[in-house]
């Protein structure tokens, strides 16, 4: 048979309008910023075939296609489609080049039916996660990038296409994301709160952190915020890189600040806050929040938040001066409590120049955790419910994963992206709930590539440098809010001389000491509640018992890829490097 006979052709019968294609799938998302290209779709574990839906405002054809995780188009699993005298057409096809791609022999896309309505064309078609067809990439749990574009005409016949028109691509979570129908509508009497900063002036350096204090509603009794939307000022969304709020016991005289976080103009009262507890979080690719209907965040009355700490990190690479901004986040709130109140637990490593990553690695691992001995000390004993996930690092970040353990054993990660996109730092929902128990371990894993860096990279608050976080939103909420891993300067005092000498560089004797001290030295454990109320029996801590994570062993052959005195000092390096400069 001529290959040309492969395209799938069906009369087109009647499909929906938006409002009945999104009632008919789990998940919607509008790939380009005009809502000109939305996509629907929904998943089924059990027969493992993903149903989709495209509508997209042209009466010509239009593409759409799964990328390699690069966002670009050269391997690229695409279907390209179009509606033409009530026919409608559907062609699997495969990307080698900026160019058309190419039909594939095997056709593994199923049209179910599609029609032009409107001045809109709409598909509708399905497939297998893994057609096991080598033209074809696997739809897999983590960050997809998806690829689309359309032009206003139908072909020129069935294997000869004018250039788009419009064309972009879009990462989302196919797999994570939570159902339309579990996110409740507002409650009738919800309210808003804007938290957002007022004409800030940017200083023209890389980076930026900038603190504001906020004197939430006076409510005599607690309210459930059950929404929060991030406000980005239009023309900022290069400029602001992630926002936090963090929850804060403050007085009336740290009420109003509004300070570069380092500022020495930073009230203490506002520096012990920073960090402790995330109350809200936004970062780059972010959109808004919704809870499900029996969780929200409590403020007001006697157990809610009252007083809050907004951290905006901005980002200026090319160091402009005169920027302005009045970004922030803003809180949509309901007199109808529901069942349970949201906690955050911060888990992870703790940000400083400790952390360090070789150049030129493909794969480099960094390993931070949270002991058994804090969830022991610090969970009721029917443990409490992930219900979502942020996972965090830098631009050289690659996969993120939350590892559980249990007993000593490793059981199913608590969260996982193995294809994690700096660009899209969206919240993850699970299809079920996970319990975390007293006494369970979280090893958080971060894998980086820094083959294009020419000099180590280190921990920071910089884009350009690293972290490794991971937010868990769970209930019911407890005062535990940060369980996480610092590493001993003295571990470190020899190799860090060393390289001193080598001029940014990681090589020879260095570079296996560096494996060799992260992988056979304990790091120190940090436990903490609000305003960084100690959850530990005293500081520095050393964790012992723990599964520990072996690191990079397979580059040891060659390149490839703090005792403190007092409780100010202690509060001084972890502030200084988590809570003080930190996302």
């Amino acid at each position: 048979m001529r290959l040309q006979f492969a395209i799938i052709l069906v009369i087109a019968c009647s499909v929906a309008d938006a409002a009945t294609l999104a009632n008919s799938y789990a998940h919607k998302i509008s790939l380009d910023q005009e809502g000109n290209y939305w996509m629907y779709w929904t998943t089924n574990d059990t027969t493992k075939m993903i149903d989709i839906a495209i509508s997209v405002k042209t009466t010509g054809w239009v593409g759409f296609g799964f990328s390699p995780y690069t966002g670009r188009m050269p391997g690229s699993d695409v279907v390209i489609g179009w509606v033409s005298n009530g026919v409608t057409y559907l062609q699997d096809r495969f990307a080698t080049s900026y160019s058309t791609p190419a039909l594939d022999s095997s056709q593994d896309y199923t049209l179910m039916g599609g029609e032009e309505i409107n001045g809109k064309t709409i598909l509708k078609f399905k497939r297998k996660y893994n057609t096991s067809d080598s033209k074809d990439l696997p739809i897999q749990a983590g960050t997809t990038r998806l690829i689309w574009s359309y032009h206003s005409s139908d072909p020129v016949s069935n294997n000869s296409f004018t250039k788009h028109q419009k064309q972009g691509s879009r990462s989302v979570n196919i797999f994570d994301t939570i159902p339309e129908v579990d996110k409740p509508p507002l409650p009738n009497d919800t309210e808003t709160y804007n938290i957002t900063n007022s004409n800030v002036s940017i200083p023209p350096k890389d980076t930026t952190y900038w603190c504001t204090s906020f004197k939430l509603p006076v409510i005599n009794d607690t309210a459930h915020v059950v929404k929060i939307s991030p406000f980005i000022q239009k023309g900022n969304e290069g400029l602001v890189h992630h926002i936090l709020i963090y929850d804060c016991t403050l007085g009336d005289s740290d009420i109003g600040h509004s300070h570069e976080c380092s500022s020495r103009n930073m009230p203490l009262g506002l520096r012990y806050c920073r960090g402790a507890t995330t109350l809200a979080a936004w970062a780059i690719g972010g959109e808004d929040v919704t809870f499900p209907a029996h969780v929200g965040l409590p403020i007001g009355g006697p157990t809610g938040s009252k007083t809050v700490l907004m951290e905006v990190h901005y980002d200026n690479p090319n160091l402009t001066p005169g920027l302005y901004d009045s970004s922030g986040i803003t809180f949509h709130y309901t007199f109808q409590k529901r069942m349970y109140d949201i906690g955050i637990l911060t888990t992870g490593r703790v940000v400083s120049e400790l952390m360090i990553l070789p150049e030129r690695q493909p794969n480099w691992q960094v390993a931070g955790y949270c002991s058994k001995s804090c969830t022991q000390n610090n969970l009721p004993a029917g443990g409490v419910n992930v219900f979502s996930a942020l996972l965090h690092t830098h631009l050289a970040g690659r996969a993120i994963t939350i590892k559980h353990i249990r007993n000593g054993v490793e059981i199913s990660p608590m969260a996982s992206n193995p294809y994690y996109d700096f660009n899209y730092q969206e919240l993850t929902y699970f299809k079920q709930n996970k319990k975390l128990l007293p006494g369970d371990q979280l090893t958080v894993i971060c894998t980086y590539n820094t083959q294009s860096r020419s000099n180590y990279t280190v921990g920071g608050i910089a884009s350009k440098d690293e972290m490794c976080l991971g937010y868990l939103f769970y209930y019911p909420k407890k005062p535990l809010s940060i369980c996480v891993s610092y590493e001993e300067r003295e571990h470190y005092k020899n190799l860090l001389a060393n390289m001193a000498k080598e001029k940014n560089k990681i090589v020879g004797k260095n570079y296996k000491d560096l494996i060799n001290i992260e992988n056979t030295k304990n790091p120190n454990q940090y436990c903490a509640a609000k305003n960084h109320v100690l959850l530990q029996s005293k500081v520095p801590l050393e964790i012992t018992d723990y599964l520990k994570e072996k690191t990079n062993v397979a580059l040891s052959g060659g390149m490839q890829a703090c005792s403190y005195s007092s409780m100010l000092i202690i509060f001084t390096a972890i502030i200084t490097y988590l809570v003080v400069d930190r996302w």
